[in-house]
């Protein structure tokens, strides 16, 4: 199966992610501390990425730094908030979220890695 990647400062959205992707097959992890996520950044090689925009400062340039690593990685932002200005590299899902929503928006960044 996929690999998944999660970044939220909220522990209880990283385990809610997680229990929803481990239990359809897929290897999650999740980091809610940017510090330890930078130990680990090449260890693991995500197929998605979900990566809340306000856990860090510049939340962005985390996730082109990680894109850099993994070029492959399909990522995807969540937040509360909606973006001043639309994301065109990634696509956006907002908070609270709709799950099914989720899982459609991640397996639809599945099936564009399978395809490429």
């Amino acid at each position: 199966m996929s690999k998944i990647l999660v970044l939220d400062d909220n522990k209880g959205i990283c385990s809610l992610i997680e229990e929803i992707f481990t239990m359809d097959g897929h290897e999650v992890r999740t980091y809610s501390d940017i510090s330890y996520f930078d130990k680990e950044i090449e260890k693991f090689r995500p197929d998605v990425g979900l990566f809340d925009l306000h856990m860090a400062k510049d939340m962005v340039k985390i996730i082109k730094k990680v894109k850099n690593i993994h070029p492959n990685m399909k990522g995807i932002i969540m937040s509360a908030d909606e973006p001043q200005e639309p994301f065109v590299e990634f696509p956006f899902i907002s908070k609270p979220f709709d799950i099914i929503t989720l899982k459609n928006l991640v397996y639809d960044s599945l099936k564009q890695e399978m395809f490429v």
